[in-house]
């Protein structure tokens, strides 16, 4: 049924909850659950699901384990309306409703309130994250704009981490993971506890070998049939969390993490006189031929610390200070036509890198353009930019390219190294003023630096500043009502406020109907828009005379204004005791301005803020506990939008969704069978049916055994998300180990 037919439907029942509902009876159909957890990622507050100003959905440990996944990403397709996408093996992309499909610059990402989002590239690399799935408890996703609480990344959404407290382990787990495709992990802990702390060390690592053989084009490369497609992962991670009592209203928790992983990588240097397709031959064959390997070595560092203190039953005071640091290590050596150290191109490119591509374009195909000269044929395809010192220039670099012809490559060494680093500091005030108002407060400062030659030029600093509280009040116990706002002034970008407005009507405790409107932003990181991106020149080789210099830097504009966003909600979340049944209903409108979505690429560099999209749709996720035994769990989100930019359209499906069955048989025999499918994930089909059958044993009255077999199997032919992303056989499968003591 069309969106906006179900509309009404809403409309009225809210209509309907307005009228006085003692007379209705329905605290005797509704009945209260206060066991059901408390959320806090949504406002700060603790809260049930049912007083959420939002939409949320939590994915708990026991929903964590039958998913049998490997890798967060995984367990993020059971969040209505999340893509999960993979541009390789070794690398996921994370986006709630859409946009760029090459990117996810616009969710945040938390592990126990601290944020892993990159503060230089503006993403999550999930594969990097220095924490094993064993130690998580539960996931906790809000779902929409919620820069009201987190600030400017929280523009579509936030993922909070919630990690197991070391009090929950005591004692030693050893876990192995072996399976097709190369899969082999595994994980240690050792969890010990004192008179007033308990503290968890964790050792894990993390093998694979991405997606199979590929024959076909990539970018500029041809790769052979059967060729090995260089995407696999190696990596170990390093986690220790301590929980300390100070006394009884103190308390401390500190972290420490670290990981250490290595990413293939295919050689994506593209050559500036590469021919279009093979079979048109062209220049260079040699530089055809040449591709090294390109690997990344990929290192995380953290540090956390949260102090705790209940100065009384209605006041807590919370402080959190991290510090991480991360370094994306990529070097190799690259060869190329000695034009690209040409003076006259380096200045076309200076004045215009459209022209620079288009010269490039006709010196690698010059038959195809139907006997245009150079100067005709970029006055054609310039759209309106063409000057005729373009054209002057352009036929200086066309004969300089006859004059090279057959000549030896020039080759040099050049690297992608980045590092980035992050200094947090939050204050955080909890304040139960009278049973129907509460509030928090707080304010935070960080301090973000990235440092590489390549992308900057070298260092670069960012320094951001928040204000934000967030309000509770409740005038009748049908009704509440919330407001929220962050104030946050960037150094770099200028000040912004993101307010929240929520409205709850309660049906019973825990069933109420919402409306929420909210505002967000999200702030250019600082490659989008403080880049200085070229490549140095070292180690110089081949027959290049006077500069040694690359032809083309890509600057950023550096006036880059923060991206828009306005969001309504209309929803209902409720849960019914009786029959072990949670629901949860939205409808949403969300209009996105000012978008970045340009594609940021050395030759094609030009951020701006002169992208549109709009969401509109309905998400519904269902929880029911059938029996003792048994759980059914079901998503979907349906959406329609549309997007001024082509790179936005290709990541919604219109419709996505999973189903979920959780078994538990006689004999501690567990199994699970989930379906994950989206009609249209970057122009591709995605079904996948995934299976699990665990068997517990009690080996000593200290001690367990658990085998499990994981199963995967694609009901589809597509390739993930892109058309390259292909496995031999549509079934993967893997078993794991895991002993107890």
């Amino acid at each position: 049924m069309p969106i906006h037919k179900n509309l009404p439907v809403f409309l009225g029942a809210w209509l309907l909850s307005a009228v006085p509902l003692d007379g209705l009876a329905l605290d005797n159909l509704l009945i209260d659950q206060p066991q059901l957890p408390d959320i806090l990622t949504a406002s700060r507050l603790r809260q049930s699901a049912a007083e959420v100003p939002g939409s949320m959905t939590l994915i708990d440990r026991e929903l964590i384990r039958a998913s049998g996944a490997r890798d967060i990403p995984e367990i993020l397709r059971l969040v209505p309306g999340m893509m999960v996408g993979q541009r390789r093996g070794n690398q996921f992309n994370v986006n709630y409703h859409g946009t760029s499909i090459t990117e996810a610059r616009r969710l945040q990402v938390l592990i126990d309130g601290r944020s892993v989002y990159r503060p230089g590239l503006a993403t999550v690399d999930w594969a990097e994250i220095p924490l094993a799935i064993e130690d998580i408890d539960h996931i906790e996703v809000f779902r929409g704009p919620n820069t009201a609480a987190y600030g400017a990344n929280a523009f579509l959404g936030v993922v909070n981490i919630v990690t197991r407290h070391p009090r929950e382990d005591i004692g030693t787990r050893l876990k192995v993971v072996k399976g097709k495709r190369g899969v082999n992990d595994w994980y240690a802990s050792q969890s010990f506890s004192t008179a007033n702390s308990q503290t968890r060390l964790s050792l894990s690592g993390i093998e694979d070998d991405g997606f199979d053989t590929f024959g076909g084009i990539l970018g500029f490369r041809q790769f052979e049939p059967d060729q090995d497609y260089r995407d696999g992962r190696r990596g170990s991670r390093f986690n220790l969390r301590s929980a300390i009592q100070l006394n009884a209203s103190q308390s401390i928790d500190w972290q420490v993490a670290a990981s250490e992983m290595t990413r293939q990588s295919y050689y994506d240097y593209e050559p500036f006189l590469q021919p279009v397709t093979p079979a048109l031959g062209g220049y260079d064959s040699n530089i055809t031929q040449y591709a090294p390997k390109s690997d990344y070595r990929n290192r995380d560092y953290a540090v956390q610390l949260r102090w705790n203190n209940d100065l009384s039953s209605d006041h807590n005071l919370q402080v959190l200070a991290y510090a991480q640091h991360m370094e994306r290590l990529r070097d190799w050596r690259v060869c190329d036509s000695p034009l690209v150290f040409s003076p006259e191109l380096q200045q076309l490119a200076g004045m215009t890198s459209l022209g620079a591509r288009r010269v490039s374009r006709w010196l690698r195909t010059p038959r195809i353009w139907n006997g245009l000269t150079l100067p005709e044929y970029m006055e054609g395809s310039m759209r309106g930019t063409y000057l005729p010192e373009h054209g002057e220039l352009a036929l200086q670099v066309e004969q300089q390219r006859l004059a090279l012809l057959d000549s030896e490559m020039a080759c040099w060494d050049i690297n992608q190294n980045l590092r980035e680093s992050r200094y947090h500091l939050e204050v955080q005030d909890t304040l139960r003023i009278s049973e129907q108002l509460r509030m928090v407060n707080g304010a935070s400062v960080r301090e973000d630096r990235v440092n590489s030659q390549t992308y900057f030029g070298g260092v670069l600093n960012n320094r951001i500043y928040q204000l934000f509280s967030n309000i509770e009040y409740r005038p009748h116990q049908r009704l509440l009502l919330q407001a929220g706002g962050m104030y946050e002034d960037d150094r770099r970008i200028g000040d912004s406020f993101s307010p929240r407005l929520a409205s709850h009507l309660f049906l019973a405790p825990q069933h109420s109907l919402r409306l929420v409107y909210s505002e967000a932003v999200r702030s250019p990181d600082m490659f989008e828009n403080n880049a200085t991106w070229s490549y140095p020149v070292k180690n110089l080789s081949g027959p290049v005379s006077g500069p040694q210099q690359y032809y083309i830097t890509a600057t950023g504009p550096g006036n880059l204004g923060q991206e828009q966003m306005r969001s309504r909600e209309l929803g209902y979340n409720g849960h019914f005791a009786e029959q072990g049944l949670s629901i949860d209903i939205r409808y949403f409108r969300e209009q996105l301005r000012d978008l970045n979505s340009q594609p940021l690429k050395i030759e094609d560099f030009l951020p701006d803020n002169e992208s549109e999209a709009n969401f509109r749709g309905f998400e519904s996720q269902i929880d029911w506990r059938v029996t003792r035994n048994d759980r059914l769990r079901l998503t979907h989100a349906r959406i329609r939008f549309d997007a001024t930019a082509s790179m936005d359209q290709r990541l919604t499906p219109k419709h996505s969704g999973s189903a979920a069955w959780l078994r538990q048989w006689p004999a501690n025999w567990h199994t699970s069978l989930i379906y994950h499918g989206a009609d249209k994930l970057n122009e591709r089909r995605f079904e996948r049916v995934d299976a699990r059958i665990e068997k517990r044993m009690q080996v000593t009255p200290a001690s367990q055994l658990t085998l499990a077999l994981n199963w995967q199997q694609r009901l589809d032919k597509q390739g993930m998300t892109w058309r390259e992303n292909l496995y031999d056989s549509p079934r993967q499968y893997y078993l794991s180990a895991e002993l107890d003591f």
